[in-house]
């Protein structure tokens, strides 16, 4: 029973691969923004040792914290080592909210938008899990980081223009961030996912069991339709509920995924004649921070991020 978790973080179109690309972008500052106009503690903060494996279990309450005040992403605000601090500490809190909401540890963990190739960001292995491989097709904004407990039990597949598939266990997934040029065109969706679909099949792989990440998707049925065109087989989104409800939230719920948690584009779609899920989860674009001595949460991301347990 493979369990996946999958995040975008916000990166501009840099071909600098390092922290400065992702530190305190547009829609991070957006969606920090946002959610900071809530006024009322909302944001749930698990327990962490850094200096045990992130992918050990730690046991204890969770913290209800408020946001921190509307600003605090600004440009400039944190060092480069300050927002890399943050991201560490937010790939330990998404591994420890998967475990709870999942009931076991993470297999495979990615992220959209980071280059876990380069230097600046090698200190994730520590944080997030070993690398199992990273890609990028040029810019900050199309690349990948693949991480994992155990990196042995993992495949890269193939990887192109927003996708990266990997084998685990038995389970083709494909993590997405789809380029805005074709999310919403379904003759350039169908054709993005074919293309994908026939490449794993023709290395002897089979087809897409699993698609997971940023979709930018027009409406909250177009990427499984999409993808049930693309391979003949029929796809459903994991996540049927009308509003999204983050497991590190407080009783607040979104209509959807992005900066202004009004659009569905973050999403698993899977493939119903191979795939059976467990159970999916969201988790917020939040991590913990300390403001005047107090511990609060900050959006380091613009999109939230999905976790999922499914078995083949």
């Amino acid at each position: 029973m493979p369990t996946f978790a999958y995040q975008s973080i916000n990166s501009n179109s840099s071909t600098n691969h390092g922290i400065s690309a992702s530190n305190s972008q547009h829609f991070t500052r957006m969606t920090h923004n946002h959610q900071a106009a809530n006024q009322d503690p909302s944001h749930l903060i698990m327990p962490t040792a850094d200096g045990l494996d992130p992918h050990t279990p730690i046991y204890g309450p969770a913290q209800l914290v408020a946001q921190a005040p509307q600003g605090f992403m600004a440009k400039g605000q944190h060092s480069n080592a300050q927002f890399l601090s943050m991201i560490e500490g937010k790939a330990r809190q998404t591994l420890q909210h998967l475990y709870r909401s999942l009931g076991q540890t993470c297999d495979l963990l990615v992220y959209g938008e980071m280059n876990g190739a380069n230097i600046e960001w090698s200190s994730m292995q520590q944080h997030a899990g070993g690398l199992v491989g990273a890609s990028s097709t040029g810019k900050a904004c199309n690349s990948f980081s693949v991480h994992a407990a155990n990196t042995t039990q993992h495949q890269i597949l193939g990887s192109g223009m927003g996708w990266i598939a990997v084998k685990s266990g038995n389970v083709n997934a494909v993590f997405v961030h789809v380029p805005n040029s074709i999310a919403k065109n379904e003759r350039e969706a169908v054709f993005f996912y074919r293309t994908i679909n026939n490449l794993l099949i023709q290395q002897g792989h089979g087809a897409i069991d699993l698609v997971m990440g940023d979709t930018n998707q027009g409406n909250d049925s177009f990427t499984p339709s999409a993808l049930s065109v693309a391979t003949g087989t029929f796809f459903r989104d994991a996540h049927t509920d009308d509003e999204v409800t983050p497991s590190d939230t407080y009783q607040i719920s979104f209509a959807g995924t992005n900066s202004t948690g009004s659009k569905k584009y973050d999403v698993a779609a899977y493939n119903t004649k191979t795939i059976r899920v467990a159970k999916v989860d969201y988790i917020s674009q939040n991590t913990p921070v300390t403001v005047n001595g107090a511990s609060m949460a900050a959006s380091v991301t613009d999109h939230m991020g999905i976790f999922i347990d499914v078995t083949k």
